[in-house]
């Protein structure tokens, strides 16, 4: 049968409590606590960090999302009332941008056919424009003519 063996404390070692007594236990022929890593124990250096880091296996980091699964069992109270309302913000948010965007549409389009009836307008007054302009220079070339001609009597002298 096995004797347990007590706890092994390794010298220089802080006690827990100032109640728990320092013990030194040595086996034979090993020197007390030489190389021997205590579990908890702080690392004295910065490179002894970093080399417990090099050796730990990454653990892949827990979802934000899955806060169920560390704890186990299924979500809680709160997470569910998190869940509906973000969804229903999602909902209000899709809502109201699908209205602005719409309206927004609907404003463009309005624009883009007044515009377009505007430049219909312009370009018919345009049109008017050149067609008064050719009748007025057909009407001061016949006032041209009938000025220049010598043929017809003087009226300007019977007034």
């Amino acid at each position: 049968m096995a004797v347990p063996r007590p706890p092994r404390v390794v010298p220089g070692e802080a006690s827990e409590s100032d109640s728990e007594p320092e013990l030194l236990v040595e086996t034979a022929g090993e020197a007390p606590g030489a190389g021997l890593k205590v579990p908890g124990e702080a690392s004295e250096t910065e490179e002894e960090e970093e080399e417990e880091e090099e050796q730990r296996p990454k653990t892949p980091p827990v979802p934000a999302e899955e806060p169920a699964a560390v704890w186990g069992g299924g979500p809680s109270l709160l997470q569910q009332r998190l869940r509906e309302g973000t969804g229903r913000l999602r909902g209000a948010v899709g809502s109201a941008l699908r209205q602005s965007y719409g309206s927004a549409a609907r404003s463009l389009g309005g624009l883009g056919g007044a515009l377009g009836r505007a430049q219909v307008t312009a370009a018919a007054a345009a049109h008017c424009l050149r067609l008064a302009r050719r009748d007025l220079r057909a009407v001061a070339d016949t006032i041209d003519i009938v000025t220049a001609c010598h043929l017809l009597p003087d009226i300007r002298g019977q007034l």
